[in-house]
């Protein structure tokens, strides 16, 4: 205990020295201090939109991110591929078995991810199409969702 004291004296007054030049900031004299200047009336401006002209909704955004996403994930499932190809054909010819059960699992895996980034735009292109055939939305919207798809 009679250890702890002056540790605990020690914090104390570093953090003391430290708190210290904040209340300092404090303590400015309002007398000194200029009167709060009148915001200027500012004209009306439109924002002009930074990407391309296909892209004016978030509809569209969202789908050229998923198109650029489906892409990366398609490249680097072959660049795994590609790998996994060199490593099982590395490891069959030193008859490593337990590392070739780990690449089968890689594979599994790598299989299993570019199908669900592909399913993933037949599963927008089957909720489009039934979303259509209620007519629940309008066919402007249906319209510039299948053009966002199709432009591939």
């Amino acid at each position: 205990m009679k250890k702890q004291i002056p540790q605990l004296v020690a914090i104390a007054l570093t953090t003391a020295i430290l708190i210290m030049p904040t209340f300092s900031v404090f303590a400015q004299n309002r007398a000194e201090m200029p009167p709060p200047a009148t915001p200027a009336p500012q004209a009306t401006f439109t924002l002009q939109n930074p990407l391309r002209s296909e892209i004016n909704s978030v509809g569209a955004l969202v789908e050229n991110f998923v198109e650029i996403f489906s892409y990366i994930v398609i490249l680097l499932a072959v660049v795994a591929l590609i790998f996994v190809g060199f490593k099982y054909i590395l490891y069959s010819a030193q008859g490593k078995s337990a590392d070739i059960a780990k690449l089968h699992g890689w594979l599994f895996w790598i299989v299993i991810g570019v199908a669900v980034v592909i399913g993933a735009r037949v599963i927008v292109k089957v909720v489009i199409n039934t979303i259509s055939a209620t007519g629940t939305v309008s066919p402007g919207v249906i319209q510039s969702a299948n053009d966002a798809i199709n432009r591939n």
